[in-house]
Order: structure tokens, then sequence, then C-alpha cells
């Protein structure tokens, strides 16, 4: 029987699947089954790498959604009266 390689690593085969009886003394007493694989991390960092890790957008104003309305009716006031850089050279 030939075993397709692993596609990275050549030189990582499969191991060949037998079938087994209990009267070959292939199963234990216990006749359980094998635990499961809960997790693995196999492939992901180079799935994520694949197209690059981003770094999230930074927007130029941030949301004021559910901020203390005091503080948001004070800073608009102070918007409004803020002097901007061109108009103190024009009133003189």
């Amino acid at each position: 029987l030939h075993y397709p390689s692993h596609p990275r690593n050549p030189s990582r085969r499969r191991p060949p699947v037998l079938a087994t009886s209990p009267d070959a003394g292939g199963v234990s007493e216990r006749s359980e089954m094998a635990k499961s694989k809960n997790h693995t991390a196999h492939n992901q960092s180079y799935k994520a790498h694949k197209n690059g890790i981003k770094k999230p957008k930074r927007h130029r104003q941030t949301s004021t959604k559910g901020m203390d309305p005091k503080f948001l009716r004070n800073q608009r006031y102070s918007r409004k009266h803020n002097k901007k850089s061109g108009e103190a050279e024009s009133e003189e």
C-alpha cells in the first residue's frame, strides 16, 4: 500500500490502518473508543498571515454616542468659541 505523504513534510507518512478483531488480541479488555482531539492551532497562523494581519482602521472622530450629555454640551460650546488658527490673523 502507498500512503500519501504530508503536503509540506514528505518524510511524515500516515500509519497504515489495521483491522483488528477481539480474537486477534488487538483490542484490550475495555472496549472503549479512543478519545478525540479537542483543539489544535495547526495551520491557523499560516492562514492568518496569508493576506497579512491588518491593524484596525482608526477613524478621525470617535463616536460620542452614550457619552455624558453634560460633557458633550460643554464640548459643543468649547468648539463653537474655539478660535481657528486662520481667524486670529484676519482680525488684526
